[in-house]
């Protein structure tokens, strides 16, 4: 699969295409999504640069806004289907995917079930992901 990967923190000239990035396969408890549309927030631009005291495994894939479809589901999901779509709360288990846990800046983004919101068929994918920054700031004030 394709993914933006970050190998070594810093500018904009660090974020790299990878086009044979590995592409995730769900365990217990987890989903992997089709990524749709991969909403870009300043945890993008922190992740990227480094984050003083905090350790980000390299190479990494940051990009925690994620609305997509489900492509797998792992054993014990359930309340879900292959096929649906769905937007991911990056932040609803502990940690945050795309900082704590590789993101959706790429074809395919494993997440955990719990994360998962449906998705009406009205919404589209970008305005699905352009929601959980917005929402997530106001929940946590």
């Amino acid at each position: 699969m394709r993914a933006i990967v970050i190998r070594e923190h810093g500018g904009r000239d660090k974020l790299l295409l990878d086009a044979d990035a590995p592409t995730p396969r769900a365990g217990p408890g987890q989903v992997v999504v089709q990524v749709h549309a991969c909403g870009l927030n300043h945890l993008d631009i922190f992740v990227r640069r480094g984050m003083p005291g905090k350790r980000i495994p390299l190479p990494f894939t940051s990009g925690g806004d994620i609305a997509g479809v489900i492509a797998e589901q792992g054993a014990g999901v359930s309340g879900v289907a292959v096929g649906q779509r769905v937007l991911v709360d990056p932040a609803i288990e502990h940690g945050a995917i795309g900082e704590d846990a590789p993101g959706g800046l790429a074809e395919y983004a494993l997440v955990p079930a719990a994360s998962l919101i449906p998705l009406p068929d009205a919404m589209p994918f970008d305005e699905a992901a352009a929601l959980p920054i917005a929402y997530g700031t106001a929940w946590r004030m």
